[in-house]
């Protein structure tokens, strides 16, 4: 703490405030200048819509994601696919605002807290989440302020905000169920800062309230199944098939399906995926910050450090260790191709252990003597600080969507063709075509009395309906005789059952 700071507590807290917000202005900027402008195509234009027709995704449903974006479709400006797109942005920059909070709660550097989260902020897989309608931004913040929070009342052991934590850990299963693998780490924390407290039976029916309180979210998946929505993945609701859906059950092979063998492997592939993220010294910088935090936590406070706000002890280092290892172990063990993304809060602690390490660099040289100290601080600050600027010029051109208006003309250009009572028959091929479509009819222009089916409803809706279909060589389309579009090609409109 400088003299200034010192005589003048105020500006001590409007700095506290004012550098977060900074840090998450920046990030926010980026983000919309390389956002998404409006329809996407596949998942991002289903989350883009689903909202809008209270519907049932695919996966678990995602109640808390649905009732935020419900919030935001509201907002005065722009389409709804818009809005939608800026809801993403808008959490990615409060998830980098808790990476930098974090650092600061654990070394107490604000140059190490910057400089980490803006490289994350600016991290590949992370950005490119951020600029489309997508689950993993909200759940990167969620998982962020989990970790942050419940450090927070590590340290000051304040009950309220150990009930907050818990609270926000609760909530974020309505998001993705991925936030599952954090169950051992907040077990672990809880348990031991306050072990005989931990299982007073007051404290337990509070915890457990909370965490029922978080499982009653899916009510809202049970109850709109049975009024059977625009949108229902889940189909006819049933306890059974709801549990079924609920497991994933319903896909096999995804989850573990790779055995002890593989484990160097993937292993090995983590580590590369880390690289890549943070760059050659941002991956060093992350490991380093993670041995000094354990290091650290074996050594007694410094003078000046409980001031400055570090954190001392197992706890910490522990905690987040088995935070990033439980997310880890699932992604690298999960068979999908978004295994990847579902890392994100992988790389936000190793964000977070990058800036530790530079905190205990710059604590490391103001040991020196005065003029070299303030030289090599000075030094390290600038080379820290520009850190994130060759991850920015590096991903920018690889996560810029705000070009892509590709999607947004298709299902324009269907819409005007097909007119408001279509009927469109699904495709494995053009999933992200078709819900590009269901995002203009539905979420657009409200036409509700579209439909989306599969080929087995082709008959009910015949004569009824013009229906719609590519042509993509499925096995149906040698039952069905169709007509080609002209102004939509590559689809035809079928017109009745062939002669047999």
């Amino acid at each position: 703490m400088n003299a200034l700071e010192a005589e003048h507590p105020r500006l001590r807290r409007l700095r506290d405030w004012l550098l977060p917000l900074l840090v998450g202005g920046a990030a926010l900027a980026v983000y919309y200048q390389t956002m998404l402008p409006g329809t996407g195509w596949g998942d991002i234009a289903r989350f883009q819509y689903v909202a809008r027709v209270w519907g049932i995704p695919h996966r678990f449903g995602y109640p808390l994601y649905i009732a935020i974006s419900r919030l935001f479709g509201e907002l005065p400006v722009g389409s709804l696919a818009f809005r939608i797109n800026l809801m993403s942005a808008l959490f990615a920059a409060l998830a980098v605002i808790t990476v930098y909070l974090l650092v600061v709660l654990l070394s107490g550097s604000r140059v190490g807290a910057v400089a980490a989260a803006l490289a994350f902020a600016f991290s590949r897989a992370f950005w490119g989440q951020a600029v489309v309608a997508e689950v993993y931004s909200l759940n990167a913040f969620l998982i962020g302020a989990v970790l942050l929070v419940l450090l927070a009342w590590h340290r000051s052991r304040r009950p309220a905000l150990l009930y907050l934590g818990i609270g926000l850990y609760a909530l974020s299963f309505g998001n993705h169920m991925t936030v599952v693998t954090l169950v051992p780490a907040v077990l672990y924390l809880v348990i031991a800062t306050e072990p005989r407290a931990t299982f007073r039976p007051g404290r337990l029916l509070a915890l457990g309230g909370l965490m029922l309180l978080g499982a009653l979210q899916y009510l809202y998946v049970i109850i709109r199944a049975h009024q059977e929505p625009l949108l229902n993945e889940l189909g006819p609701f049933s306890w059974g098939g709801w549990l079924y859906w609920m497991t994933r059950n319903r896909f096999p092979g995804q989850f573990f399906g790779f055995g002890l063998g593989d484990q160097v492997d993937r292993v090995r592939i983590f580590l590369e995926l880390l690289e890549k993220q943070f760059y050659r010294w941002g991956y060093i910088l992350g490991w380093v910050g993670a041995w000094e935090l354990l290091r650290s936590s074996k050594q007694a406070a410094l003078p000046g450090e409980e001031r400055r706000g570090t954190l001392r002890g197992t706890e910490p280092f522990a905690f987040l260790a088995l935070a990033m290892l439980g997310i880890a172990v699932f992604g690298m063990n999960y068979g999908g191709v978004t295994f990847r993304i579902y890392l994100i809060p992988a790389y936000l602690v190793f964000a977070v252990f990058a800036g530790c390490a530079m905190g205990a660099l710059l604590d490391l040289v103001r040991g020196w003597p005065r003029g070299l100290a303030v030289a090599a601080s000075i030094g390290l600050a600038v080379v820290f600080l520009a850190m994130p600027l060759y991850p920015l010029w590096q991903n920018w051109n690889l996560v810029d969507e705000s070009g892509n208006i590709y999607y947004g003309l298709v299902a324009e250009r269907f819409a005007d063709t097909a007119g408001p009572d279509f009927v469109l028959v699904d495709s494995e091929t053009r999933y992200d075509d078709l819900e590009a479509i269901l995002y203009e009819a539905w979420g657009e222009r409200e036409w509700y009395e579209a439909r989306w089916i599969p080929p087995g409803e082709i008959d009910a809706w015949l004569g009824r309906r013009p229906v719609y279909a590519w042509d993509d060589g499925a096995a149906y389309h040698q039952r069905y005789a169709s007509e080609p579009v002209p102004e939509l090609p590559g689809m035809v409109r079928l017109t009745g059952v062939k002669d047999q």
